[in-house]
């Protein structure tokens, strides 16, 4: 097992480059009944999680010093550098992707300033996901850490970039850190749903449980509880996060890489999967990375399901 005790040495700017796409037709996926993107009736809750998704990542932006609005002497003060030990500093370069006319250009418009838009030309969307992965990686001067999202998931961690730093520099860039995925129960408040359990391959014997799932590293955050890993047996959460020398290698590998599910998911997890060990948090310590599936598509499955009996 790998114990990491140390903190890592934190530099005073972190550029973090952060890839999204986004599509959105309403009644695309009636057939099937898939992705949020496509559901019908599902414009007003996928505008919300989109606004909220995009607000979350430009949240993430952080200087080391604010702006205090002084209403008495009707001037701005600056604050003094933040006494917390984080990041000195956070940019964040954000860049979303979107495919003909599909895509909810109302909700874009409010962010439109702090984005960069680029309007890709492709035949079939579903390869708008993989095209957004490969034109993170082929922007000029890479970022520190480039974060792929897509467009429904929600980060409410404002720590979230110097946990991904510390991880990084801690494995020596050797590995990749995926968070865990929820939904909020209204129904079984204040529970949530992790919607990333187990999965079973073609080639494995038998299925297993989550609570099966060996820790195979532990590590303390800011001199907080140790926080144990394992190597999931579902790596998928819908976004990765790479350092600048884990780019550098995902350039030069061969493309595109393998099918994992779907295209959305061979974006999202099929993209580093060949490349890097992916671990995700135990789930003792399941808070400790995480996203909010802003627009839920699995809570049916908590009335469908029966609950596993200890």
């Amino acid at each position: 097992m790998i114990i990491w005790h140390l903190i890592a040495a934190m530099s005073p700017v972190t550029r973090l480059r952060v890839a999204i796409p986004h599509f959105f037709c309403e009644g695309a996926s009636d057939r099937s009944g898939g992705y949020g993107s496509g559901r019908k009736g599902n414009r007003l809750p996928r505008s919300l999680a989109l606004a909220r998704c995009l607000g979350s990542v430009l949240s993430l932006s952080r200087a080391s010093t604010d702006w205090i609005l002084n209403i008495a002497e009707h001037q701005l003060e600056p604050t003094p550098p933040s006494c917390l030990g984080e990041l000195s500093a956070v940019h964040v370069d954000l860049h979303l992707f979107v495919c003909g006319e599909h895509w909810l250009q109302e909700v874009v418009e409010l962010y439109r300033s702090r984005i960069h838009l680029h309007q890709v030309d492709l035949a079939d969307p579903r390869h708008l996901p993989l095209e957004a992965v490969r034109q993170l990686m082929d922007l000029e001067d890479p970022a520190d850490l480039s974060l792929y999202l897509e467009d429904d998931l929600v980060i409410q961690d404002h720590l979230y970039v110097d946990k991904m730093e510390w991880f990084h520099q801690r494995t020596q860039h050797r590995f990749v850190l995926m968070p865990h995925r929820r939904e909020p129960t209204v129904a079984n408040a204040p529970k949530h749903l992790y919607v990333d359990g187990p999965i079973k391959s073609a080639d494995q014997a038998e299925a297993v449980w989550a609570s099966d799932e060996a820790v195979v590293a532990t590590g303390r955050f800011r001199s907080g509880p140790e926080i144990g890993f394992v190597k999931a047996s579902n790596p998928h959460s819908g976004s990765f996060c790479v350092s600048a020398p884990q780019l550098a290698q995902l350039r030069q590998a061969s493309w595109p890489p393998p099918t994992f599910v779907g295209p959305l998911e061979t974006a999202a997890t099929g993209a580093v999967l060949e490349h890097f060990p992916i671990l995700k948090p135990s789930w003792s310590c399941r808070s400790f990375l995480a996203l909010e599936h802003a627009n839920p598509s699995f809570l049916r499955f908590l009335g469908e399901w029966p609950v596993r009996q200890s």
